[in-house]
């Protein structure tokens, strides 16, 4: 956009203006408007101008210069006189050899002693005030017998006019220096009209207060936000001390001490704040205060919404369907159909033992859904008490209970909110949990402990128990009405004892995570023992427990890599070992405990089970090993060492 200069001229240096040829550089860069007035009237022509926004920057001459400078807020370019200039037109004035004047406004031409020293000619300078002065002054130069006069383009009007002579000081170069000069302030002051408006649009936009004050503690600014803190408008207070208008403002503690005050929490009348105040200084003097502060309640709030934000960045689905590990067909076919549950959005029941693996396909379906965008919350119903368990599905209200945090607290369906809650072991709730969860499923909305009011949610419902929930509504431990809503797409995961020709695939993938010499377990000769070993237990604790139990071969092998009949003897011996951990933790535990080794009284447990096994399988040992989990090349081993130990 060009830079409008408006030029207040009068006659001869208006027309010089007129007629001027702008550098190359400005041309298109610069919109010139030359007005032929002086004084009031080029004063009232500026205002106008300036009101309308048509004007970014005055050139003017001389008095003309000095006269309308001090009424405007725009800046004001004043055509200098350069030494050439001067002499150039003194030079043409005393060519005739009688006397000069120059005449200038107020003041003599600057640099007009030195032109003197060097051209001696006989020049008078002469100054005036005002229009009628400068006619009384040219008609006494008239008298005094000159015959010519330098001066501005008014001065060389009037001399005319009293039969004298007027030589314009001006050359074409000082106007074109003049409006260069123009251009570049034009330009300077724009820039500091879009900082100023930058800052401005940032300070009024700020969220915070924002306050400044001067030296003397007057408030300078007071942004809108510190108006809607403290309830003040901005006009009661600018220009008023700011102890004297604002409680507690401690602005006098900062000019006095020349010390910020940082994260200071006060009261302000009923408003409680934080507030930083830090001393400005132009380097060596304090010249003002300027204090930010934030509505602690506006803190608080933001800190609870950024714990929401970090809480619900947790509740991230990990796993799909592709980390399901099976080669079995039935297990294929549960994949399949939870596959096809996933694209539905009505509520599944997972069944299934413990350790099969119920939240890895809850968290498959919720990924494979229209919400896998959305949350994924998963609660576990049996770990917490019913009134913990309650606020934590619910939420609560700020003094719902005693201990019950500050602004209240969101339940985990409001978080769920267009994602998936996942309620684990959903047979352990209590009658009165099962009657709000029932609502919540029929009705789409919860209501906070301690609450008045409903709260809307859209949350799909996936639960897991590993009970038998038709026996317990039977048995009147468990809602109907629940039950029914909660099995509309039933999925039972199969335990690992149905389907052994998983056990491969999940061994190959657990001995794949584990680094190390668990790698040399894969090659296929103890790859196979190692299978056909895991393959006689009949796996009450499921993937949990194979994996558990791959753990502690790991461990008791320690790096090593036996051949295979010494791998599947070592598997039996762990399984033995759980056998009797096991046993020993469901016996009665009343009697006295012998004084013997740990040692001998596994050996005697084992010894005991393995007649026990033997004599109710008639002596046939493939009977007894089958019904102890065990083969029967290892009986006969087990068999064979306690006979020696008992000689």
């Amino acid at each position: 956009m060009p830079v409008k200069v408006a030029v207040m001229g009068y006659k001869t240096m208006a027309d010089m203006f007129r007629r001027i040829k702008l550098p190359a550089d400005l041309a298109g860069e610069l919109s010139l408007a030359v007005y032929d007035a002086l004084f009031d009237k080029a004063l009232e022509i500026a205002k106008k101008l300036e009101q309308e926004e048509k004007v970014d920057v005055f050139v003017s001459g001389s008095g003309n210069a000095a006269f309308i400078k001090p009424h405007l807020r725009t800046p004001v370019v004043n055509i200098n006189i350069s030494v050439f200039d001067l002499m150039s037109a003194i030079r043409r004035a005393s060519a005739s050899g009688e006397k000069v004047a120059v005449v200038n406004y107020k003041h003599p031409i600057e640099g007009l002693d030195d032109v003197l020293d060097v051209l001696k000619p006989e020049v008078t300078s002469v100054v005036y005030e005002t229009y009628r002065d400068l006619c009384d002054k040219m008609a006494a130069l008239r008298n005094q017998g000159y015959k010519s006069v330098v001066g501005a383009s008014l001065v060389c009007e009037i001399a005319e006019q009293q039969g004298l002579e007027g030589i314009l000081v001006y050359s074409d170069e000082s106007l074109r220096l003049a409006l260069r000069n123009a251009f570049d302030v034009a330009q300077s002051r724009r820039r500091e009209i879009e900082k100023a408006e930058r800052l401005r649009t940032i300070i009024n936009f700020a969220y915070g207060g924002i306050m400044v004050t001067d030296a003397e503690g007057r408030i300078t600014l007071f942004n809108p936000a510190a108006e809607r803190i403290l309830g003040l408008s901005a006009k009661r207070v600018l220009g008023k001390r700011a102890v004297d208008v604002i409680e507690n403002s401690k602005i006098d503690e900062v000019l006095a001490t020349r010390r910020a005050q940082l994260n200071q929490v006060q009261d302000v009348g009923d408003v409680r704040i934080v507030t930083n105040r830090v001393p400005i200084t132009d380097g060596h003097t304090v010249v003002g205060v300027v204090a930010t502060f934030l509505d602690v309640r506006y803190i608080q709030k933001a800190t609870e919404e950024i714990r929401r934000v970090q809480y619900k960045k947790g509740f991230k689905a990990k796993s799909t369907f592709g980390d399901i590990i099976f080669r079995s067909s039935k297990m294929a076919s549960v994949v399949e159909r939870a596959s096809r549950f996933a694209k539905s959005d009505l509520p599944v029941l997972i069944t299934g033992e413990s350790g099969t693996g119920k939240e890895l396909f809850a968290q498959s379906i919720h990924n494979e859904s229209i919400r896998s965008s959305g949350p994924f919350v998963a609660v576990n119903c049996a770990a917490l008490s019913e009134s913990l368990l309650e606020s934590e599905l619910f939420g609560y209200e700020e003094g719902a209970f005693t201990g019950a945090k500050r602004g209240g607290k969101e339940g985990l369906f409001e978080l769920a909110h267009r994602g998936t809650i996942f309620l684990d072991e959903i047979g352990e709730i209590s009658p009165a949990l099962q009657a709000r969860l029932l609502r919540v499923l029929q009705e789409k909305e919860v209501l906070r402990v301690g609450g008045e009011r409903v709260i809307p949610v859209d949350v799909r419902v996936v639960a897991s128990t590993n009970k038998n929930l038709w026996r317990m509504v039977q048995e009147g431990k468990f809602r109907d009405d629940l039950y029914y809503r909660l099995n509309v797409l039933t999925l039972n995961i199969p335990p690992l004892r149905e389907r052994f020709e998983d056990i491969p695939a999940l061994v190959a993938s657990l001995l794949q995570r584990r680094p190390g010499a668990s790698l040399r377990l894969l090659e296929p000769p103890r790859f196979d023992a190692l299978c056909a070993g895991l393959r006689r237990y009949d796996w009450p604790g499921n993937v949990r427990e194979l994996e558990n139990i791959v753990d502690r071969l790991l461990v008791v092998l320690d790096g090593r890599a036996p051949f295979p009949a010494e791998l599947e003897a070592i598997v039996d011996d762990i399984f033995v070992t759980g056998l009797a951990e096991r046993s020993r933790v469901d016996v009665a535990v009343e009697r006295l405990p012998e004084c013997k080794s740990l040692s001998d009284e596994v050996r005697e447990f084992k010894s005991s089970r393995l007649m026990d096994a033997l004599e109710k399988a008639g002596g046939k040992k493939s009977e007894a090993a089958r019904s102890l989990g065990i083969s029967r090349t290892t009986l006969w081993r087990q068999l064979k060492r306690f006979q020696t130990d008992n000689r």
